[in-house]
């Protein structure tokens, strides 16, 4: 038997420690081959996406591969770790360090090409599947099946790579004067986990800093809160495995009628060292489990709440406008959609009028201002109230938004907020609109801009009429002023953006929870010799299989569940300020994440418990 064939056998004799992680290349292959092939389609490339999105589609590709890269890396080295004991003795018995280093890279050569090599068969099973689904969230028609000759090329070349460089650094783990270490493996006595009063109190503060700047976050406060609060629950998150929770467990200890009661003395005690012993891992999948959630939900509730936003964005199906000295130009364009809406037999109504923009006292930005009398005309379009105003009142029309303006003073003019619209008026583009006594409108001094509208019923059969209007007036660059905003272009336009974004968001959210399950499968597995010992002593001297399979659901259910629950506790509060700052409808999609999410990742807990009791069952007999 020569070297090549030695290490083929071993990673056959290795197969259980291996499986996890040759499982999730496979399917990490699948995906990644899977989303190349996608953008890689021909008939995706006819569709004319925008730059932005098609950079964001290469973006996700390259990140994807990065993290894989990091993943396999971790897992590897995690692994050899595990192996120590093996590579001592290989060592003793003549072995050099450059037929270690080799036979490490012959296994991850072979790993990573038969991942590679069934990850594209699985993604040419599932193609038809995949590019139905990919052309429903992209906003097309089910995408047709074709030959990703080029997709399976990078795919195996990708996966290549990735075994080849991990190679090389692994050669730097194991190291031929560490015979000592290695036969001693990974056996080293444990101190019990120190913790810190003030880090376990300063991770309470943080998180709850946190929680409350993100519920508390408004359409202007978002921005600058995003950066500090991240960074408060990313440092919070970390105290919370390495201080606070060995804090919590202490406790426990301290209370001796729970602690003495039965098994509790094993499952308390072990707890606390499981968890100060994984905080790396708990942290990590408790951060990559969070920006998965929350990009996925956000993304999914924008995108299910599209058309909505839509509607509350822009009232009428067709708005023109530009400087007075132009209204010209603006009503060829608004002949030229009536003439078309004639042409289709549809019914539409219309208004044209004025508004002026002014910077009200003490502030920086333009507001825009329109005269009661114009109101009433657009209000009766879209079925508002059409409310009269006192001589110093005034409505504030900013759906979008939470405003806590009780009065404003444009012109010298000082006006009471009388109340403040639910709906627009005209597109939330012009942010800020004042309603204002046709009296008041004229004294005021501002840039006076003509508009022109047209609404219809259902705004969403003027989309062949959107698109020939594009095809007959150039696009220029739009303005404060100057603006041609066709309804129907626009949903066209949010579905594309929001599929093509949703899309990434799935593909790398996948990607985030197939290779964590690696990482704490890799775990179990590194503790299962030791466990076997540990509970076939514990065994000896009277303690039950029913007993131990007790303690291992609770050990094993925190090692799985644990970070996964402190990271949907973090998605909710992250959630939670899209709704406040844009009065966004999270519930249901945010349920239905965290649903999903939860529920495989309870399914993986079930198998991997299974097998890991099966394990010391065995080791029991």
């Amino acid at each position: 038997m020569n070297f090549r064939e030695f290490a083929a056998k071993n990673v056959h004799r290795n197969v259980k420690a291996y499986f996890a992680y040759f499982l999730s290349s496979s399917i990490s292959a699948a995906l990644l081959f899977s989303f190349t092939m996608i953008i890689l389609h021909p008939n995706l490339g006819a569709i004319d996406l925008p730059e932005y999105l098609i950079k964001a589609l290469n973006i996700t590709t390259v990140i994807a591969y990065l993290f894989l890269f990091f993943f396999v890396f971790y897992s590897v080295s995690v692994f050899l770790k595990s192996r120590y004991k093996e590579f001592g003795i290989l060592y003793i018995i003549g072995a050099s360090k450059k037929q270690i280093q080799r036979m490490i890279s012959i296994e991850n050569m072979i790993i990573s090409s038969v991942s590679a090599l069934l990850g594209i068969i699985a993604g040419l099973v599932f193609s038809k599947i995949l590019l139905a689904v990919s052309g429903k969230l992209l906003g097309f028609n089910a995408l047709e099946f074709y030959l990703p000759v080029k997709a399976m090329l990078i795919t195996f070349i990708a996966f290549v790579i990735i075994g080849i460089v991990i190679s090389i650094f692994c050669s730097f783990i194991i190291k031929e004067d560490m015979v000592l270490k290695l036969l001693k493996g990974t056996k080293k006595p444990k101190t019990e986990p120190k913790t810190s009063t003030i880090l376990a109190i300063t991770c309470v503060v943080l998180l709850t800093t946190g929680y409350y700047l993100s519920v508390t976050s408004s359409t202007k406060t978002l921005a600058g809160r995003i950066i500090p609060v991240t960074l408060m629950v990313i440092v919070a998150t970390y105290l919370l495995f390495s201080q606070l929770t060995i804090f919590i467990i202490k406790l426990l200890k301290r209370n001796r009628t729970l602690y003495m009661k039965k098994t509790s003395v094993l499952w308390i005690s072990n707890l606390l060292y499981r968890i100060k012993d994984n905080t790396r891992m708990f942290f990590l999948i408790t951060i990559t489990s969070t920006v998965a959630l929350a990009s996925i939900g956000s993304v999914y509730a924008y995108w299910r709440d599209k058309e909505a936003q839509i509607d509350r964005s822009f009232p009428q199906a067709f708005f023109f406008s530009d400087i007075y000295d132009n209204s010209s130009m603006v009503d060829e364009k608004v002949n030229f959609i009536e003439g078309s809406l004639k042409n289709e037999g549809i019914k539409y109504t219309k208004v044209n009028d004025e508004m002026k923009f002014i910077i009200p006292k003490g502030e920086k930005d333009q507001v825009v201002i329109i005269k009661e009398d114009t109101y009433k005309k657009l209000s009766s379009i879209l079925y508002l109230n059409a409310a009269n105003l006192s001589e110093n009142e005034t409505i504030l029309a900013m759906p979008l938004t939470k405003h806590g303006r009780k009065n404003v003073v444009l012109e010298n003019i000082e006006l009471e907020v009388a109340s403040k619209l639910d709906k627009g008026i005209i597109p939330a583009f012009y942010e800020e609109v004042y309603v204002v006594k046709d009296e008041a409108y004229e004294k005021i001094k501002g840039v006076k801009v003509y508009f022109n509208t047209i609404n219809v019923k259902d705004y969403k059969n003027t989309l062949n009429i959107s698109n020939n209007y594009y095809n007959n007036f150039p696009q220029d660059n739009v303005n404060k002023y100057y603006n041609n905003l066709l309804k129907s272009g626009i949903l066209r336009a949010t579905k594309v953006a929001y599929g093509v974004i949703l899309f990434s968001a799935i593909f790398i959210g996948l990607i985030f929870f197939v290779t964590t399950g690696s990482f704490l499968y890799n775990k179990c597995y590194m503790d299962i010799i030791e466990d076997k010992k540990k509970y076939n002593q514990l065994n000896k001297i009277g303690l039950t299989f029913k007993e131990i399979k007790k303690i291992l659901n609770i050990e094993i259910g925190v090692l799985f569940l644990f970070p996964y629950i402190i990271a949907v506790i973090h998605y909710i509060f992250a959630i939670s300020a899209l709704k406040y700052a844009f009065e966004l409808n999270i519930a249901v999609p945010s349920l239905q994440v965290i649903f999903i999410v939860l529920i495989a990742q309870i399914i993986y807990f079930i198998i991997i418990r299974k097998n890991y009791l099966l394990e010391i069952k065995k080791s029991l007999l």
